[in-house]
């Protein structure tokens, strides 16, 4: 458990970028259709910007007006988001 906390405090813009990025995009594809609870409508705007990790969510979510599944997608990208950043960007010692 000690390894995991280091790995993410050595990473830690890398979570945040993740989490403002993937959690916009998240929150645009709830928020689509005009009887969503959260609808907006800059939710296209924002799809557009986080693109590379809404494309499935937003497919499926055109498909079935389901939440949950999308939350799962979300949370999938989420990860291989964080995992990438973090090879990219190193913490200064």
């Amino acid at each position: 458990m000690e390894e995991f906390k280091n790995f993410l405090k050595s990473r830690r813009i890398a979570l945040i970028i993740s989490v403002i990025y993937v959690g916009l995009g998240t929150t645009a594809v709830c928020s689509v259709y005009g009887s969503d609870f959260l609808y907006v409508e800059w939710a296209g705007y924002v799809l557009l910007i986080t693109a590379p990790v809404t494309f499935i969510s937003f497919f499926y979510r055109f498909v079935d007006a389901n939440i949950f599944p999308v939350l799962v997608i979300q949370f999938i990208m989420f990860i291989i988001t964080f995992l990438i950043l973090s090879l990219f960007i190193k913490k200064k010692k």
